[in-house]
């Protein structure tokens, strides 16, 4: 699953045309803006099924509905990430909300800019921390069990 990034995120265009020719299924969250939450949705085209809404965000018109168990991987934005795994978002919870679900067993990263690592973020209790942390220069990983299945440990 990946974000539909806004034009001052890392754009995640080219990690969906890739996953694409890896032979992978791409979805994207679909925002409901009435009962606020993300429903996870497969896409086939980065251009025609689109509306654009709040602040330029692209939100699918069309999409099949992916089960939560059935995704293996979350790719989230965000304004900033700690060296915890906490991140700031934009203040809505849709992606604390969506991590929270039971049945997502996925693992939760986060796309960001180096100068977007800060030291620490203030965290409550309802916010999730990624596993995983991609920059433009390098990989953190907050999630041992993940670093060593990357290994193939």
């Amino acid at each position: 699953m990946m974000y539909l990034s806004l034009p001052h995120e890392t754009d995640t265009s080219d990690a969906i045309l890739c996953a694409w020719q890896l032979g992978k299924i791409v979805v994207v969250p679909k925002i409901s803006w009435q009962q606020r939450h993300m429903i996870p949705v497969l896409i086939n085209s980065l251009e025609t099924g689109f509306s654009t809404e709040v602040a330029g965000l692209r939100n699918p018109t069309t999409g099949t509905p992916m089960p939560f168990e059935d995704i293996d991987l979350v790719v989230t934005p965000a304004l900033g990430v700690d060296k915890k795994g906490n991140r700031l978002g934009r203040g809505g919870s849709y992606y604390d909300r969506f991590f929270a679900n039971e049945k997502l067993r996925a693992a939760k990263c986060a796309f960001v800019f180096a100068e977007q690592v800060l030291d620490s973020i203030p965290a409550g209790d309802h916010d999730k921390q990624v596993d995983l942390l991609v920059t433009d220069n390098k990989v953190i990983y907050f999630n041992p069990d993940l670093n060593r299945r990357e290994k193939g440990d």
